[in-house]
């Protein structure tokens, strides 16, 4: 087994801004407005955001999402585990979900544009319509380095099309399309572009190379031999 560091090659946080009704904020076909950042290290204490608040002839409600794009085609070999590591910052302790997204031209061709908003809620067309998540349930938001661990279907698509593309939600509100029904403001921090740990992919994967068990030793566990690489051997010993 080997391991590897992939580094967010986009950053963006998107808002809805305030809408009259849940579905409006949550289904929102554009955000309002929203930021990307690439190397100047910047905490946004709402980049995750599900919110409403009552007032006079009804409330008002928000979401905000974090999109990061990461481009895996470098990694020589199997992908068999993946955690995404973000710093977080303020408004900890809320409920947060990691899912597939297709902002950023899907591949990575592109830059976030406003209709990426919704680019997650329904990636593969589903009936009835259906986020595809990237991690086991709710993960509890901290101020400190997040480590989240990703499931098989994030895995899978980071092999088959070297590249993930993720969003980052709400997991009380918004990832389970549950509108509020008392005023609530759950907002999470993040880092953006840390100087602490930039935005990352921690992986682990089987190198691909050199096939052949060396000394009894079976190939799926050799990582070097003589310090040369197994992605770069061909041969040993003419075998």
């Amino acid at each position: 087994m080997a391991t590897a560091n992939i580094d967010a090659s986009k950053q963006t946080r998107a808002r809805s801004g305030t809408k009259a009704s849940w579905s409006a904020a949550r289904d929102a076909p554009f955000s309002n407005s929203h930021t990307n950042y690439t190397t100047t290290s910047t905490n946004v204490d709402t980049a995750i955001a599900e919110a409403y608040i009552s007032g006079r002839g009804g409330g008002s409600y928000l979401t905000h999402r974090s999109f990061f794009f990461f481009d895996t085609s470098t990694i020589g070999g199997t992908i068999t585990a993946i955690d995404l590591k973000i710093v977080g910052v303020t408004n900890t302790g809320n409920a947060v979900r990691v899912a597939k997204s297709t902002a950023f031209g899907t591949s990575g061709g592109s830059a976030y544009a406003n209709g990426d908003f919704d680019n997650w809620t329904n990636p593969t067309g589903a009936i009835p319509p259906a986020p595809v998540p990237y991690n086991a349930s709710n993960y509890t938001w901290s101020g400190l380095t997040n480590t989240i661990a990703l499931n098989a279907t994030a895995i899978s698509d980071a092999n088959n099309n070297s590249y993930l593309n993720l969003v980052l939600v709400g997991g009380t509100y918004d990832y389970p399309d549950t509108e509020p029904t008392v005023d609530v403001e759950k907002y999470s921090g993040i880092q953006f572009a840390s100087s602490t740990e930039f935005p990352k992919l921690a992986i682990t994967y089987t190198p691909s190379g050199y096939g052949n068990n060396v000394n009894g030793i079976d190939a799926i566990d050799i990582v070097e031999v003589n310090g040369i690489a197994s992605a770069d051997i061909v041969k040993v010993i003419e075998v």
